[in-house]
């Protein structure tokens, strides 16, 4: 099928987000408005600040322990900071 006769509703498909964007993207937000540096989360988290940066850029998809470290770090639960990584929907 070429692109002429492609369903139009592929056509408009806005590329998805990788799980580990949206979890870095959350992160940020969270860090953010504690107004924290990545640098103090990455300690509050005992993280070294290369790797929240990485988490936070999505380069590297941390473990289930680490974004358990993350989320006791951001005081919230771990439930909710996974939730908030679940695509919208538009």
């Amino acid at each position: 099928m070429t692109a002429s006769t492609a369903p139009v509703f592929e056509l408009l498909q806005l590329p998805q987000e990788s799980v580990g964007e949206r979890f870095g993207r959350t992160v940020r937000r969270l860090r953010q408005a504690r107004g924290w540096s990545q640098e103090r989360l990455a300690e509050r988290a005992e993280l070294n600040r290369t790797y929240m940066g990485e988490i936070e850029r999505a380069t590297a998809m941390p473990s289930l322990h680490t974004a358990a470290k993350l989320a006791q770090a951001l005081d919230v639960p771990l439930s909710e900071l996974i939730q908030r990584c679940e695509p919208q929907l538009r």
